[in-house]
Parts: C-alpha cells; structure tokens; sequence
C-alpha cells in the first residue's frame, strides 16, 4: 500500500513537471514576438493536454484531408454535369422557328461553354489531388504506424489583451517537437501556423 502510495505521488510530480515544462514554452511562444520581442501577456494556463501524434495518425489525417478534397470536386463534376444536361435538353425542347427561343439557345450553348470548361477543370484538379495524394502518403510508405512524429498540446488559457485592456479566454491547440522541448507551432482553422 505504502509503495503504491509513493509511486502515484511520484507519478503525479512527473506529470506535473512535463506539463509545467510544456505550459512554460507555451507562455514563451505566446509572449514572444516573431522579431524577438517579449510582451507579458499574464497568462495563465488552466488546461493541457499532451498527446503524441503517430504515423498512423497523420496518416489517417492526410487520407481525410484528401478525400475531403477530392469529394468536393467530384460534386463539382456532377454539378457541371447536371447543368449541361439541363441546358441541352432545354435547347431540345425549344422551338427554333420563335426569335425569342433562337436567343436563348444562343445563351444556353455559351453556358454550356462555361459548364465544360468548369468540368474539365474539376476533372484537372481530381487528378491532381490524387497525384498529391499519393506523394504525401507516399513519405510514410516505409516508416512503423507506431513512430511519434510531434506532439500536440490542447491547451485553454487566459491572457491580458492590452489592446482592449480586457482578460480573454482562448483554447488552443499546439505543436510540440516529438521530445516536446520546442513549440513547432499553433493549429488555428486546421492548419499548423508558425510565426514568420
């Protein structure tokens, strides 16, 4: 009982210092301008929580994003599709002895036009998301699913914004070196930002 005592205490220490590490890069990326300059934002770090980001996880990331990508231009494609059809079976129903109809089967076909051209582009681009596709998961290929790449840190805080001379809330999701020694950078939208 006493071991067990002792080793959840030391457990808990542990813990605490990696997260104290990790909240103290955080406050320092935070603070710290892209040209060096320090601003004390009084933050204050009331969660975190550091995970390890996998092969397998990135994996899984990419093949989402592309998909994600590649579903939306394949209702592009159908949507051009569908109005070439539509405008083609107006141009069969129309009578071409009426003036009226003459100049809106004119207008159909320069809209079909268009819709080819955005097809054909839709087409272009599903070919190119594939390609890009197989290169970026292509870069796994020979690694083990298990390797931890980076960790991430969701993270909720409180800071002084001196602009509005207000306390604000924000929670956030940062990037950690895989020895969790550095801050890579912040996902804001999705999208890993670093300061430039």
């Amino acid at each position: 009982m006493v071991q067990t005592y002792y080793f959840t205490v030391i457990l808990l220490i542990f813990c605490s210092g990696y997260s104290n590490a990790q909240e103290a890069l955080i406050i320092d990326y935070l603070e710290t301008s892209s040209g060096g300059v320090k601003t004390d934002l009084k933050i204050d770090i009331s969660y975190i929580e550091v995970s390890d980001i996998t092969v397998a996880d990135s994996l899984s990331f990419l093949e989402a994003k592309f998909q994600e990508k590649i579903v939306k231009e394949k209702e592009s494609v159908e949507s051009f599709k569908s109005n070439i059809q539509s405008a083609k079976e107006e141009n069969k129903s129309l009578d071409r002895s009426n003036t009226d109809n003459l100049a809106k089967i004119s207008a159909n076909n320069s809209v079909m036009k268009l819709y080819e051209k955005g097809l054909e582009k839709a087409q272009l681009s599903i070919g190119k998301i594939q390609g890009q596709k197989a290169v970026a998961l292509g870069e796994y290929e020979n690694l083990d699913e298990n390797v931890v790449l980076v960790k991430k840190a969701e993270t909720k805080f409180s800071f002084f914004n001196p602009k509005l001379n207000t306390r604000q809330e924000r929670t956030e999701t940062f990037v950690f070196s895989k020895d969790a020694t550095k801050v890579l950078g912040i996902i804001p939208k999705g999208r890993l930002g670093r300061k430039r």
